[in-house]
């Protein structure tokens, strides 16, 4: 994909963790907090070359193999072990806890970006298919 639509991806997610934060916690977090280190500046590094950047994209080459959650974790194991030497990977698991929470309030569709992480990361959607999480503006 070419730099405008890594840029738009970027853009939403930070939409879609500020719209998470305000639905998950009453509203309690500051607009300022979402400019800090903590939430921006880390998204930035994360993106570009962070070690969840960089397993993702080893995922992604060898996406193929992965059908089913089984699969998938299964793939993710591989990439980590490869590429981490000893370190763990915390984007997947906070994929699958962020996902299980919207699930859990039945608000998956106002969430399409991590809802296509989601599904690309754990049921074998094509990665190709990451630009579906870029639709409608979040609220």
């Amino acid at each position: 994909i070419g730099s405008n639509t890594k840029a738009a991806l970027m853009r939403i997610g930070l939409q879609e963790m500020a719209k998470f934060c305000r639905t998950f916690f009453d509203g309690n977090v500051q607009q300022s907090t979402l400019l800090e280190s903590c939430c921006v500046a880390d998204l930035i590094t994360t993106c570009l070359d962070g070690r969840n950047r960089r397993c993702a994209e080893a995922f992604a080459k060898r996406s193929n193999k992965c059908r089913t959650e089984e699969d998938c974790m299964e793939l993710w194991s591989e990439v980590e072990s490869e590429l981490l030497g000893g370190q763990k990977l915390q984007g997947t698991m906070t994929a699958r806890e962020v996902y299980r929470a919207l699930k859990s309030r039945a608000l998956l569709a106002s969430f399409p970006l991590m809802t296509t992480i989601y599904e690309i990361a754990f049921e074998g959607r094509p990665v190709k298919e990451i630009v579906d999480g870029i639709v409608a503006v979040v609220e």
